[in-house]
Formats: C-alpha cells, structure tokens, sequence
C-alpha cells in the first residue's frame, strides 16, 4: 500500500518547515509526506484550525466517533478541529501542504463554547467557507515565509481577527441548524460538493440534482438550506477552487487555465478570480509558489 499512516505522519516533528508563537496559538507551517487512504480515531489535544495549501485528497471526511449513526462531514479546504473530541476520520491517499494554528483553550473558548458541538455546526467546522478566514490564513503564511521584524505583531493582530471569525461563522452555523429543516441529507450533500469540486468540467444543475435523487427545483431548495447559498454560487466557487489547484500545481498561462475551466478567456476569469478571492490569478499564483 502506497504511502505511510496518517498517524505516522502526524507524530513526525519534520513535517513542520516553519512555525511562529502568538499569545495562546502557534501558526505552523507543515509539509506532509505520501499518506495513505484509511480510517483513524483521534483526539486533538488543542483546537486547529487547518487551511490547505495543495490540492484536498479526495474523499477526506470526519465525524464525532463512537456513533456509527452519525453522519459524516466532508472535509474541505479550511476546517476547525476542535480540542477533546472523539473523532473518526477518513482520510484520502496522497501528500499535501497546510498553514495551521494550535490554539491554548482560553484564547479560542469563547468561540466553540461549553456545550458539545451539534453535528450540523461541526460539519460548519470541517467544511469552513469563509473567504475572510482563509484570507487570514494565507497572510499568515507569507509571515512565516517571509519574516520581517514586525511579523509577530500582524500574526497576533491576525490570530485576533481569526478568532472573532470564527466565532462569527459558529454562531451563524448554530444559528442556521436551529431555523431551518428539510435540507439535503448528509450524504447527498457530500456528493453535490464532491461533483462541484471535482476535476474537469463543471457539472450543471440538472446532473448533480439528478445524482442526488431529486428534482431541479427540490435540489435547489435544498441546498440552500445546507449551505446558505444557492448551487449557483457553490459551481462559481468549485471553479475558483479548481482554478487555485492548477494555479498552484501547473504551469500553464492564466488564458489556458481559463479555457480549461471554461471562461471565454482571460480577462472573464481573472475578473471572477479577483471577486471571490480578492486577488488576480497571478497575485495568488505568486503568494503561493
């Protein structure tokens, strides 16, 4: 079987290239060797916040451990960790790249609180969507790249800001578990991301609606009460996010990345770039190589 266990390669203190301390965190950056696809129990002894920097490995999903009931939550790019809970987590085959911050208790308790995490708000912690939170995140990854004499002060300041992020996105999960009923199941939904999200063409609405088992109109309806926004708006962000992975991990020029995709060329795409992640295609491929 190819590649070492996750486990394995978590305890390996090599893995960290760089790492700074803030007051109640440490931002780390780590670079994984080839892990293998397998099922893992942990319990993080710190809440992490984790952003990727190289592409997901497919099928990565977790959920609180000793239910097998439960659902499982799809992991994305960005996801929260809190500290002290059972986890039982699938993990994708291949190596990968992450930006994470260990947090102490105290400067993150406020945030995820005394009471255990519904599933619904812990499927928000797995799967983060939130543009400002990974922005954060990757300015902190250009301090610990490139170290100037002021860096500890903009980390703390952005740590800060993270954490106030957080507990924004948190509540507004709890928020949005409480009001609303009836969306997609936990299955369905991790098949709807995972068509999005997936390399090659975008899908339409009527193929991942018809993958799902339902109707265009209920399919709709339904994710939006998942996700909050429309499927829409989930296919747009697939293929920034796609656009990312071959920013990262390809060489061609921004227009054949932009055919690729399918924009009519680059200036269509460079502008929907900029709008989802503030950033031209080349600014994000120079912050990240």
């Amino acid at each position: 079987m190819t590649g070492i266990s996750i486990t394995q390669a978590r305890h390996q203190t090599d893995i960290i290239r760089q790492s700074m301390a803030v007051d109640g965190a440490v931002i780390e950056m780590c670079v994984y060797p080839e892990v293998r696809a397998e099922t893992i129990r942990i319990v993080e002894p710190q809440p992490v916040l984790m952003l990727g920097l190289s592409r997901l490995l497919i099928g990565s999903e977790g959920r609180i451990a000793g239910d097998p009931r439960r659902p499982f939550a799809r992991f994305g790019g960005l996801a929260l960790r809190p500290a002290g809970v059972p986890l039982e987590i699938h993990v994708g085959q291949g190596a990968f790249d992450t930006i994470r911050i260990r947090f102490e208790e105290r400067r993150i308790a406020a945030v995820l609180g005394k009471q255990p995490l519904s599933d619904a708000v812990l499927a928000a912690c797995f799967d983060m969507r939130v543009p400002s939170v990974e922005d954060a995140m990757l300015r902190l990854a250009v301090e610990l790249e490139r170290p100037a004499p002021d860096s500890p002060a903009v980390a703390e300041a952005l740590v800060s800001l993270l954490v106030l992020d957080l507990a924004r996105h948190i509540e507004a999960a709890a928020r949005h578990a409480r009001r609303d009923r009836g969306g997609l199941s936990a299955r369905a939904l991790r098949m709807a991301l995972g068509m999005i999200e997936a390399a090659g063409p975008t899908p339409s609405l009527d193929a991942i609606a018809e993958q799902c088992g339902l109707s265009r109109h209920h399919f709709i309806r339904c994710f939006r009460q998942s996700t909050g926004i429309g499927p829409g708006a989930a296919i747009r962000r697939g293929r920034i996010e796609r656009a990312k992975i071959f920013l990262i991990e390809d060489d061609r020029t921004v227009q054949d990345i932009a055919h690729a995709l399918g924009y009519a060329g680059a200036p269509s795409f460079s502008a929907a770039f900029r709008q989802e992640t503030g950033r031209s295609p080349g600014a994000w491929r120079a912050l990240m190589r």
